[in-house]
């Protein structure tokens, strides 16, 4: 398959990995023994608050890309080429839409599951849509001249706009998260109930080949089950689309631009199996164990780092207010 140009990626690459609310004080020293623990947010399950929220700049990492996209449509255009990229939200309600938490972790819930099925999003967004990036690389490549004058544009940008600071905070927290909960899994309490999580939803009618519906292997829904429901096509189908957010296939294959891309509906079947999972994290006690479990491991993380971020709060603050001034600097052009 033919590969195209990335050309439409400007920042930073983003990792998987995990905006907090009211705080609360803590005397607790910090593990490094140089700074006081910092104030946590206080727990909020339904959103899946975490220690960390504050610093992961997941969102942060979105709203920088655009506004170094923002730059390159206005400065290509002063160099009468079209680079039309599509218009965002910049403010922190539309980036955390219930049920969007920062951690990007699936909290699925009874009334999630009736809504969404599998298909709700829980990464930060706005999530961009990979027909884009194929349109722009497309005109980047039957543009002469337009890839020179891009690097161009980015390289100007670039020296008063230091947007890879964003991923290098988002990568590094990410670094310290995936440490410090790798074993949330095995915690006692989360794999005692992970064990009745797996009785429910056995009892429920579906044999489930994952021993937790979320941990160090296979997540819920399993492959395997999507495709015996009927929500999951084979290969080289394209994924069930979720309503909003990415187009997921298989493997390689291109997004075809000017397909029909229109959100996908849960099936009953879907519903059905999403809502019997979430009955079986309520009743096993799974959802408040593992919240538990990463919680605490999160402010283990905190306190081992509280003098790198408190650095990095204030580099995200900056970062942030610089981004929404450069959006705000260049409007759309198309």
């Amino acid at each position: 398959m033919k590969r195209t140009r990335t050309a439409a990626v400007l920042a930073v690459t983003i990792l998987t990995a995990p905006l907090a609310g009211c705080s609360t004080p803590s005397a607790v020293a910090s593990a490094n023994g140089t700074a006081a623990m910092p104030d946590l947010p206080e727990k909020d399950i339904a959103h899946w608050v975490m220690p960390l929220d504050e610093y992961s700049a997941a969102s942060l990492v979105h709203l920088v890309n655009y506004a170094e996209n923002r730059r390159m449509e206005t400065c290509l255009s002063k160099e009468g080429f079209s680079w039309p990229i599509p218009v965002e939200p910049t403010d922190d309600t539309s980036y955390l839409v219930f049920p969007r938490n920062m951690s990007a972790f699936p909290a699925l819930t009874v009334d999630i599951a009736k809504q969404y099925g599998y298909t709700a999003l829980y990464i930060p967004g706005p999530t961009p849509d990979p027909r884009t990036s194929v349109k722009l690389n497309r005109i980047a490549e039957s543009t002469p001249g337009l890839d020179t004058t891009l690097l161009a544009c980015r390289d100007e940008s670039r020296k008063t706009f230091d947007g890879g600071k964003a991923g290098d905070i988002f990568n590094t927290v990410g670094m310290w998260f995936d440490q410090g909960t790798k074993q949330v899994p095995q915690d006692p309490a989360v794999k005692k109930a992970s064990a009745s999580w797996k009785k429910c939803i056995t009892a429920a009618g579906y044999d489930v080949s994952t021993s937790a519906p979320v941990g160090d292997g296979e997540w819920m829904p399993t492959h395997k089950l999507g495709i015996e429901l009927g929500f999951y096509a084979p290969p080289p189908s394209m994924r069930p689309q979720p309503a909003e957010g990415p187009i997921r296939t298989y493997g390689d294959t291109e997004v075809d631009p000017d397909a029909d891309t229109s959100p996908r509906k849960p099936t009953p079947a879907e519903i059905d199996l999403a809502v019997a999972d979430a009955t079986c994290r309520d009743s096993s006690g799974w959802t408040n164990a593992y919240y538990a479990g990463q919680w605490n491991a999160e402010v283990v993380v905190v306190q081992n780092h509280s003098d790198q971020l408190k650095t990095m709060k204030t580099d995200i603050a900056a970062l942030y207010a610089q981004a929404r001034q450069i959006v705000a600097e260049n409007p759309p052009l198309h």
